[in-house]
C-alpha cells in the first residue's frame, strides 16, 4: 500500500494539498482490506512512516470506513497520539477524524483524556481539550460542564501557546452549551488564565457579555 501511495503522489504536479490528497485516497480506498484486524495493522505500519500526507490518508480512511471505531483499537490510537503527533495540524486532524468519534461512542474513555492532560508532550495535552468537541462542524462539547472544566483546570495555566489556544477554543464552544456556567467560570477566573485563553473563550458570546467580561 505504501508503494501504491508513493506512486500516486509521484504523479501529482506541484505541491501536495488536501484536494490532491483526496483524489489519491478515493482512488486507493477500494484497495484497503475489509478485515478490521488487517486494516488496523496496515494503518499502524503506514503511520510509523511519519509522513504527514500518508497520515492524512489514514485518518480520512478511518473516518470513511468507521469500522475501526472500536474500543479494542484505542491502544493503537493512543500509541499514534504519543509517538507520531508532532504539530497542531496533525493533532487536530487526528482528533476530528479519529479520537473524537471514539470518545463520542465510548464516553468512559474520558479517563484517557484526563491522562493526556497530564502529559509532558505539548500535542498530547492539546488533544485533551480538542477531543471534548464533537467531530462535526458544530463543535459542540461532548461532555458535561463539570467534566469539561476538569480538563480546563488541568491546562488553564499551560505554558504552550498551542495548548492555550485549544483550551480557549474549548471554552468558546462550551459557552454555547452552558452559557451561564461558562460566564461565571470566566468571570471568576479572569485573572487566573493566560489572556489568549480568555480572548478565545469570548468569541461566541454576545457583544454585551463580551464587553462586560473584557472590562474585568
Amino acid at each position: 500500500m505504501l508503494k501504491l501511495i508513493e506512486k500516486e503522489f509521484a504523479k501529482i504536479d506541484g505541491k501536495l494539498n488536501s484536494k490532491k490528497r483526496s483524489k489519491v485516497q478515493r482512488k486507493l480506498y477500494k484497495k484497503l482490506p475489509d478485515n478490521n484486524n488487517e486494516l488496523i495493522e496496515l494503518f499502524d505500519e503506514l503511520v510509523t512512516e511519519v509522513d504527514w500526507h500518508v497520515f492524512w490518508l489514514v485518518t480520512i480512511w478511518i473516518k470513511r470506513k468507521q469500522t475501526l471505531y472500536q474500543k479494542e483499537f484505542m491502544s493503537y490510537y493512543e500509541n499514534w497520539l504519543f509517538n507520531h503527533i508532532n504539530s497542531w495540524g496533525s493533532c487536530d486532524v487526528f482528533c476530528y477524524r479519529v479520537l473524537n468519534p471514539m470518545l463520542e461512542k465510548y464516553p468512559d474513555l474520558y479517563e484517557n483524556i484526563l491522562s493526556w492532560a497530564n502529559s509532558d508532550q505539548t500535542y498530547v495535552r492539546r488533544a485533551a481539550p480538542v477531543s471534548l468537541l464533537e467531530s462535526t462542524r458544530s463543535f459542540k462539547v461532548n461532555y458535561s460542564f463539570s467534566k469539561v472544566i476538569k480538563v480546563v483546570n488541568k491546562l488553564n495555566k499551560d505554558k504552550e501557546l498551542h495548548v492555550q489556544k485549544a483550551v480557549g477554543w474549548l471554552l468558546k464552544y462550551t459557552y454555547l452549551s452552558y452559557p451561564e456556567q461558562t460566564y461565571e467560570y470566566l468571570k471568576k477566573n479572569v485573572n487566573n488564565m493566560p489572556r489568549i485563553v480568555f480572548r478565545y473563550a469570548l468569541e461566541k458570546m454576545p457583544d454585551k457579555i463580551k464587553e462586560d467580561l473584557m472590562s474585568l
